[in-house]
């Protein structure tokens, strides 16, 4: 292999460098290296080939914009775009010669409410060879497709609103109401940004799917009466109706029915996830003309070894040509790795050779040109925070790495472990193991959400940030983690603080009995729900941490999910499965020190979670220190470099010197 843009990326990574002497491998790396924005990302070809584009840092705090360089001349002089008044977040190719950006702005002075922040996503059409101006498109703008046959056009759905505007007293006095607010296909010349209406929408309707030759076909609707989801599709045309094709009980926690996309063989024909009455979703044919199931294509429990676990998530094309067409199903093999079953022998022979190139990474094609004559290929390890190369002409090619503040021999290894909880239940794990001769010092890491399909499968920045400092740390995909079946997930309800912290605290008690654990240095870190579990961990007994780090934290789960309530569709599975301990109502009890963390913009878990948790603390006289994260969100592409020094310097520093009798 040979580097591109030598001196491009020499430059970059001198002006990321941390002062001072490198590293050992057996010393803990500057927090400065994990504080680091990633260099680079979002590195994708356009769809003729000829741009090479990519995310840049100016900075080690990120600040990005995006670089376009013609791949027939990548070591010249790039195209910038982007400017100070933007958080560039992402980009894609909507024509050969037309990027879509994605970037923050402050639209408000104050939270107006959950998920009414002050920063606002917003996206603008801008040519890639830098003529012209940034032209901005509705914050409602969803792209649904590029159209292959009518260059620079591309399909979209919109009710031409921006989300700043999405106020009760704003749309009164503009005289629309929020029923009236009904989105449109439309078709965009991305050159002249006329639009066109492609097809009317339907009030009652949503969840919109198209085929692989981009006709709209199939459609969802919620009947409140019988609190079903109903499924619609149409044949293609314009003159085509809506005929009602499956009806799914919202209410139904035992049956689960998701589509994951057409048969690419057979327009009449989806892919569907559904457990028909097993505990784990399986792949099945779906007829459209009939409304029928058809084989069963792919479960887990086909492939010998392979973990209890959903199918329900595709794999799909990044060629231009074939754009979004389905793959293969997404499953866990018995390392935990992401694997893929393919239903495309070529790609499947193609992805063979790349994952022999790259043992024991996780490759993806992320990009490629029209008919895939150059790719982007993008893999990330625990030991490989992301590196992307191209392959053309036969030769494969380092573009960059993601991180080159942090070096391979400082990074530790990702296991896939499973252990029994005191009820039975077997619990998948990933398990960070810190170089070094245990037995090591713990931090048990539960991840947010919680009803969400979690892997530790990539990079983590936290648990390598841990591990560097010597810490072994726990993932564990507790009982509400979703994809690995209907009862996994089920045995959540209600057990917030309970059952699932059970899961938790069992983890960790195991690797205690396996002699990789000192049970006096233990403790539990997290944020989001992972913070309400360091609440909660504060408050159990008996007591197995030292201390807990609770980041943006749940003080209340019923407070919390009040939101979401709000919406009828799955109200009565919230009200029930959101329930459990209220740590704020139960701060008295807690039995070790706590450190608490929250940022002071958060939209999604409102800072007086926090700070109520700790107004009792202080009223109980318990050892606690709170942390505020000035003009920081809830999400992670929030937390500045700034904020995650403060963070990772507190963190760490709270573990060492105020973490039960001398640190841990």
């Amino acid at each position: 292999m040979r580097h591109l843009a030598t001196a491009f990326l020499v430059g970059l990574s001198a002006l990321l460098t941390i002062s001072g002497v490198p590293a050992h491998a057996q010393d803990p790396l500057p927090i400065e290296a994990f504080a680091t924005r990633p260099v680079m990302s979002n590195v994708s070809l356009s769809p003729d080939g000829r741009y090479l584009a990519y995310r840049v840092a100016q900075n080690r705090t990120g600040d990005y914009y995006i670089e376009v360089r013609e791949t027939d001349d990548l070591g010249g002089e790039p195209v910038r775009l982007g400017s100070d008044r933007m958080d560039i977040t992402g980009f894609s190719w909507v024509s050969d010669e037309h990027l879509r950006v994605s970037f923050m702005q402050q639209v408000r002075s104050r939270i107006e409410g959950q998920n009414a922040g002050v920063f606002q996503s917003k996206q603008a059409i801008v040519r890639a060879d830098g003529r012209g101006r940034f032209r901005e498109l509705f914050d409602d703008v969803q792209l649904y497709s590029s159209l292959p046959d009518r260059p620079n056009e591309i399909l979209i759905y919109t009710a031409e609103v921006n989300y700043e505007d999405m106020n009760a007293d704003d749309i009164r006095n503009s005289g629309r109401s929020m029923t009236a607010l009904v989105p449109d296909f439309r078709v965009l010349n991305v050159d002249t940004m006329r639009m066109q209406t492609y097809m009317r929408g339907v009030s009652t309707l949503g969840g919109y799917r198209l085929d692989n030759d981009a006709n709209i076909r199939i459609a969802q609707s919620f009947e409140p009466s019988t609190r079903e989801s109903i499924y619609w599709h149409r044949a293609p045309g314009e003159t085509s109706e809506w005929v009602e094709l499956f009806r799914t009980n919202a209410e139904e926690r035992n049956e689960s029915f998701s589509i994951i996309d057409f048969d690419p063989a057979n327009p009449n024909m989806l892919f569907v996830s559904a457990n028909r009455g097993q505990d784990a979703a399986s792949v099945y044919e779906f007829n459209l003309v009939t409304g029928s199931f058809g084989e069963r294509v792919f479960g887990a429990d086909m492939l010998e070894g392979v973990p209890h676990q959903d199918i329900d998530s595709g794999w799909y094309s990044t060629d231009p040509a074939t754009a979004g067409e389905l793959l293969g199903f997404v499953f866990y093999d018995s390392d935990g790795e992401r694997q893929i079953a393919f239903i495309n022998p070529e790609e499947q022979a193609l992805y063979q050779q790349l994952q022999a190139t790259f043992p024991g990474r996780e490759v993806t094609i992320s990009s490629r040109s029209r008919g895939s004559e150059m790719m982007v290929i993008h893999t990330v390890s625990g030991d490989d925070p992301g590196t992307y190369y191209l392959l053309a002409n036969g030769e494969l090619q380092v573009i960059g790495n993601q991180r080159p503040t942090l070096p391979a021999e400082a990074l530790a290894d990702v296991e896939y472990i499973e252990y029994t909880a005191r009820d039975g239940r077997r619990i998948p794990a990933y398990l960070t193991v810190p170089n070094g001769e245990g037995p090591f010092p713990l931090i048990v890491l539960p991840h947010g959400g919680p009803w969400v399909n979690f892997r530790t499968t990539g990079f983590d920045e936290w648990g390598q940030l841990l591990a560097n400092n010597g810490y072994m740390v726990l993932e564990p995909l507790f009982r509400g983690t979703t994809g690995h079946g209907n009862d996994h997930w089920q045995s959540s309800f209600g057990e917030w603080g309970g059952a699932m912290s059970d899961d938790m605290d069992d983890g960790a008690q195991f690797l205690v009995e396996q002699g990789l654990v000192d049970p006096d240095r233990m403790a539990m870190f997290g944020w989001s729900f992972g913070g309400y579990s360091s609440f909660a961990a504060s408050i159990r007994t008996p007591q197995i941490y030292q201390c807990a780090i609770a980041g943006a934290g749940v003080g209340d789960p019923i407070e919390f999910r009040a939101f979401f309530t709000r919406n009828r569709v799955g109200r009565a599975m919230l009200e029930e499965g959101y329930a459990g301990m209220n740590t704020i109502n139960r701060a008295e009890d807690v039995n070790i020190p706590i450190l608490v963390v929250h940022g002071d913009l958060d939209q999604r878990v409102r800072i007086y979670h926090s700070e109520q948790f700790v107004a009792q603390l202080e009223r109980f006289n318990k050892p606690h220190r709170f942390v505020v994260l000035e003009g920081a969100d809830h999400f992670d592409n929030t937390l500045t470099f700034d904020h995650r020094m403060t963070l990772y310097t507190e963190l760490l520093g709270f573990l060492e010197n105020e973490c039960g009798p001398g640190g841990i």
